[in-house]
C-alpha cells in the first residue's frame, strides 16, 4: 500500500522535499557565518547574540503560521515563508559590516523561517497515509538538514577563495531555485471553514503533552549548536567543516532510512531516549579529543542520534488530533524546538566567551544524557492512549466519540 493518499501527492511531496532542500541549501551556509563574524573581530559574546537573532520573529513567526494555515491553507504560507528566507539571505550581502545590519537580517531570516516550519511541516503530512507517516515525514525533514553535506564546505571554500564579495548572491541562488519549484506544486481546495476549537493555551494545559514539548526543547537546546557555534569550535580548534558537518549530515539522512522504518515497533520513549544519550555521548567525545579523527565519529553518532529525535516526537505529538487540528499542535511543536536552537548560541556565545568552548558543550552533555534517562525512567509511561485522553477521545472529524453515549 502507497504511504500517500493519491498519485498527485506523492509528486507534491517530492517537488516540496526537492524545494525544501534548495532553500536550506542556501541556509546550510549560514553555519559557517560565526567563523566569518569572528574573522571580521565579533567576539564570542557578540556572535551568540548575532546567531540568536532570530529567536524572537522565529517563535512570532510559529505563532502567526498556525492561524494563517487556518485561513489560506499551508501551501501559500510555505510560499511566503520560502520567499522571506530569500530576502533575508540577499540581505546579507549589504549588512554583513555592520553588526546591527547583520542582526536585522538574522532576525528577518527567523520570521520567515518561522512562518514555513509549521507550514511545511503540515502540508507534507496532509500527503501521507497517517498509519505509514513515520518514515516519509522522516524523510522529508532530513531534506532540511542534508544540505549540511556540502553547504558550509562551499560557504568555507568560497569565502577563503573570494572573500565576502558576492558571496551572499552566489549561496542564494539554490534557494531562489527553490522559491520557483514551490510556486508550481499544485493549488490546494480552500480550507475548511470551521469554528476553531484548539488553542494554543489548551496545548499547553494537557499534561502528557507538557512533557513531549519539553522533551522536544531539549533536543533544540541540544542539537542547536550545531547550526549556530560549532563551525566557530571547529575554527577555534582548526578541524576543518569537512570533517564534522558531512559525516553528521549523511549518518542523519542514513538513519532516517535504517532507523526510522522499524521505530514504530518500539515503545514511542525508546528511541527518542537512545537519540538523547548518543547526543550526549557525540558532544562528550568531541570536547575530550577535539582532533579531525573525534571529529568525524562524533559527527556520525551526533547524526544518528539525532536522526531519531524530531520525527519521533513530531508525530508522537501530531498524530493524536485529527488532521483537522494539527496546524497548532505542530506549529507549537516547531515554537517550542526552535526556541530551544535559538536560545543555545545566546547562552553558549557568553559561556564561551568566559570559560571556552569544551564547558559549554560539557553542559549540553549532561542534558542530553539527563534527558535520556527521564525519558527511560518516567516519560515512557507516556503512550498515545494518554494523548486521545486528553483530546476527549476525538474521532477523526475532531468529535469526542463520548459525546451522546449512554
Amino acid at each position: 500500500m502507497s504511504v500517500f493518499n493519491d498519485p498527485g501527492d506523492a509528486r507534491d511531496y517530492i517537488m516540496l522535499a526537492s524545494a525544501t532542500f534548495m532553500v536550506f541549501l542556501s541556509h546550510s551556509a549560514i553555519t559557517y557565518l560565526a567563523a566569518i563574524l569572528r574573522d571580521l573581530g565579533v567576539g564570542e559574546a557578540g556572535i551568540g547574540v548575532v546567531m540568536s537573532a532570530p529567536l524572537v520573529p522565529m517563535l512570532a513567526g510559529m505563532v502567526l503560521s498556525g492561524h494563517l494555515m487556518e485561513r489560506f491553507g499551508p501551501l501559500k504560507i510555505v510560499r511566503l515563508g520560502f520567499l522571506l528566507i530569500l530576502l533575508a539571505h540577499l540581505s546579507l550581502q549589504f549588512t554583513i559590516s555592520g553588526f546591527s545590519g547583520v542582526y536585522l537580517s538574522r532576525s528577518f531570516h527567523g520570521l520567515g523561517y518561522g512562518i514555513f516550519m509549521p507550514a511545511g511541516m503540515t502540508y507534507v503530512k496532509g500527503k501521507l497515509r497517517p498509519e505509514k507517516m513515520v518514515y516519509p515525514f522522516g524523510i522529508y525533514s532530513s531534506s532540511i538538514i542534508l544540505p549540511n553535506i556540502v553547504g558550509p564546505w562551499i560557504m568555507e571554500n568560497l569565502y577563503e577563495a573570494s572573500g565576502l564579495q558576492g558571496l551572499f548572491l552566489l549561496t542564494a541562488i539554490p534557494s531562489l531555485f527553490g522559491n520557483v519549484l514551490a510556486g508550481l506544486l499544485r493549488p490546494e481546495a480552500p480550507p475548511e471553514r470551521k469554528e476553531a476549537r484548539m488553542g494554543y493555551s489548551r496545548l499547553l494545559g494537557m499534561p502528557h503533552l507538557r512533557s513531549l514539548y519539553i522533551a522536544i526543547f531539549t533536543v533544540g537546546l541540544v542539537y542547536g549548536v550545531i547550526p549556530t557555534l560549532m563551525a566557530l569550535y571547529l575554527r577555534i580548534w582548526q578541524v576543518p567543516m569537512v570533517c564534522y558537518f558531512t559525516p553528521f549530515t549523511a549518518a542523519l539522512f542514513a538513519g532516517r532510512f535504517a532507523v526510522i522504518p522499524f521505530l514504530g515497533r518500539l515503545p514511542r520513549n525508546i528511541p527518542v531516549a537512545a537519540g538523547f544519550f548518543l547526543m550526549g555521548v557525540s558532544h562528550l567525545l568531541l570536547v575530550a579529543y577535539r582532533s579531525p579523527a573525534a571529529a568525524v565519529l562524533s559527527g556520525i553518532i551526533i547524526g544518528l542520534g539525532y536522526s531519531m529525535e524530531y520525527p519521533s516526537l513530531s508525530v508522537w505529538i501530531s498524530g493524536g488530533f485529527p488532521a483537522i487540528e494539527r496546524a497548532k499542535p505542530v506549529a507549537l511543536l516547531n515554537l517550542v524546538f526552535h526556541a530551544g536552537i535559538y536560545i543555545t548560541p545566546l547562552i553558549g556565545g557568553w559561556v564561551t566567551e568566559m570559560s571556552g568552548p569544551a564547558v559549554y558543550l560539557g553542559v549540553l552533555v549532561i542534558l542530553a544524557l539527563g534527558a535520556a534517562a527521564a525519558l527511560g525512567k518516567r516519560w515512557g509511561q507516556v503512550l498515545p492512549s494518554d494523548l486521545r485522553t486528553d483530546l476527549g477521545d476525538q474521532d477523526p472529524k475532531g468529535r469526542n466519540r463520548s459525546e451522546g453515549r449512554t
